[in-house]
């Protein structure tokens, strides 16, 4: 074929492509390799534009057969899952393109680890054109835009300095890495493509600018769908009457006196293993402090007791913030407390007036105080009410005496062995001097180790405030601690999957509607007409069924139209008419009647109207 520029209009219809060449010599018996580009304009706004973008491709082409198909790599894909909710449609994916490699960027010194974020792009058709309104320079549609973003926490924000025909690419924000979104901006019965990519952030150095992972959606003549695994097709829906929610049924804390908070979140109810039980336990470990050490969680680990499994394996996302890999079609989330520390809002004297208190760790060099996680009740009574234990704290003699107060051990409800160093007195009473704020008495706990031996682990002191007073008996000081997930902490937890109330179902049966009603000439979920002429595919829904019934249209003088069996999984309760009669005609308009039969639930008539 003659080289050239061909540009001849034809009308729309199935053609033929033919693969040729321009003139090069061939010797005979010569083998020569050859490699093919085909480039399809992409649909600019005039005749020049699809030239120029028709040329770009095929200089892209060029580019790569030249550089031996060694250019940069997107991520991995990810593999996608789609949840229809009511009014919402909730996706979650994995982690496999945050293991991506690029070889190419390694060779020419970049990093080999580039990956940078996700982004999710949302559309009403296979093309995802009601995405593409980014343009480039000339006004040619380029780019997806997307409806949610999240990149690594990692600096690198903002426009990338490469930019294709004056399109540059938006890094992010800094936002942090999710694997769960749920969008919310979205209607009941409309068929939705959503496209979760992953992208890295190029090689400026090397005029590299960042790659995305493709968003691939095939459509065959019959209008069978087939998608990458980053790719979901879904529609939102009503579950179906009488529906009952996942959740949890049972929550414990069955040992240790953690303050830190768990949470659970659905994310497939598909997923929940019916009445199985789950338990939460943790390891701590020794953080070390510029003058104190301090106790904090390690790890946590999640077992399912019901199959005996250990579904999450010594995780270390326990902080508020960190996303929790999904288990069963559920993720935990936890709000952890640092280390053990006086929970200031709950401790206190019961009487305001009384001089407050000093609550911390004992620190007498060489002795440092153990942190120990308890809760403690401080008793003031009587003279002679306990006795303090006979020692000593480094250098300083702590004999033993009668006091005015006993402490106890809220968590473990048992009482707490103490010494008393009487600075105020010699009179066996708690006190500050109310003139010398020096002059206080100190109470140091003394609790046992692993091997029964007393050591110091907290101190109580009292502080001066205008017109205070010394605790007396009948007084009672309340030392609550805030206290992180620890190794002696023990969750327990019951799931329940979603159930379908039949006795709910009945009383729902009136909630069952057709939409739209009137169905005027169109419905705005009606998929795109894959025919050149004639009316593409209608649809009218029946919301809020029964999970399984028996839907029959007539028309007003009685004739059977169609007949619908619906039988569903609990998270739809919507059945599609194609608007076609039972011997596959074209209805007309008119008013139709529908009745409903529901096994074990009830009956429902009703009618919809159609306007053509």
């Amino acid at each position: 074929m003659i080289p050239g520029q061909f540009f001849l209009p034809r009308p729309t219809g199935e053609y033929d492509t033919f693969v040729s060449s321009g003139f090069f010599p061939i010797e005979p018996g010569q083998r020569q390799r050859m490699a093919v580009s085909i480039a399809l304009a992409g649909g600019g706004i005039d005749k020049q534009a699809d030239l120029e973008s028709a040329e770009r491709k095929q200089n892209q082409a060029r580019v790569a057969f030249e550089s031996d198909y060694q250019f940069a790599q997107a991520p991995l894909q990810v593999t996608v899952t789609a949840v229809p909710g009511d009014r919402k449609v909730t996706l979650y994916w994995d982690d496999i393109a945050e293991k991506s490699i690029d070889r190419f960027i390694q060779r020419i010194g970049g990093p080999a680890r580039d990956f940078e974020g996700y982004r999710i792009y949302r559309a009403t058709d296979a093309a995802f054109q009601d995405a593409k309104v980014i343009t480039d320079a000339r006004g040619t549609p380029t780019l997806l835009k997307p409806i949610a973003q999240f990149d690594l926490k990692d600096g690198i924000t903002g426009l990338h300095p490469v930019d294709i025909n004056g399109v540059k690419f938006d890094l992010g924000r800094d936002t942090g890495l999710v694997h769960t979104f749920t969008d919310t901006n979205v209607v009941n019965g409309q068929r939705y493509f959503y496209a979760v990519t992953a992208y890295d952030f190029g090689f400026a150095e090397g005029n590299i600018p960042p790659t995305e992972t493709p968003v691939k959606v095939d459509v065959d003549p019959q209008g069978n769908i087939k998608t990458g695994s980053n790719v979901v097709v879904v529609r939102p829906r009503e579950p179906v009457a009488g529906y009952l929610p996942a959740g949890v049924t049972r929550f414990e804390h069955v040992q240790g006196s953690a303050t830190g908070e768990i949470g659970f979140k659905i994310i497939d109810p598909r997923k929940i293993e019916d009445g199985h039980i789950y338990e939460i336990t943790f390891q701590d470990t020794v953080k070390k402090g510029r003058i104190i050490d301090t106790l904090t969680t390690k790890n946590f680990t999640v077992t399912d007791l019901t199959d005996g499994v250990v579904e999450l394996k010594e995780s270390t996302r326990f902080n508020k913030g960190d996303e929790v890999p999904i288990i069963d079609g559920f993720q935990l989330f936890f709000v952890n407390e640092e280390r053990v520390s006086l929970n200031q809002v709950l401790s206190g004297w019961n009487d305001p007036d009384v001089y407050p208190f000093q609550f911390s760790p004992v620190l007498f060099p060489p002795i440092v105080g153990e942190q120990r996680p308890n809760d403690y009740q401080i008793i003031i009574g009587e003279v002679g009410i306990a006795t303090s234990k006979d020692t000593s704290l480094s250098f300083l003699k702590l004999p033993a005496k009668p006091v005015n107060f006993k402490v106890v051990n809220l968590s473990e409800n048992k009482p707490v062995e103490f010494a008393f160093a009487e600075i105020d007195g010699n009179d066996g009473q708690f006190t500050i001097n109310p003139n010398n704020a020096n002059l206080t008495d100190t109470i140091y706990l003394l609790e046992p180790d692993a091997q029964g031996r007393l050591v110091y682990t907290w101190q109580i002191i009292l502080n001066l405030k205008a017109n205070g007073r010394n605790p007396q008996a009948g007084d009672t000081l309340n030392i609550f601690l805030r206290k992180p997930f620890l190794s002696r902490d023990v969750y327990q937890f019951q799931m329940k999957a979603p159930q379908m109330d039949p006795e709910l179902a009945k009383k729902e049966l009136d909630d069952i509607r057709v939409v739209p009603n009137p169905y005027v000439a169109a419905a705005r979920w009606e998929p795109r007409n894959p025919f050149s002429s004639g009316r593409g595919p209608r649809e009218l829904h029946f919301i809020n069924l029964p999970k399984k019934c028996t839907i029959r249209i007539f028309n007003v003088n009685g004739v059977l139209i169609d007949t619908i069996e619906h039988d569903s999984e609990l998270d739809n309760g919507t059945a599609i008419w194609d608007m076609l009669s039972k011997d596959n005609l074209e209805i007309s308009y008119g008013i139709y009647i529908y009745h409903i039969e529901a096994p074990g639930i009830g009956e429902k008539t009703g009618t919809f109207a159609v306007i053509k």
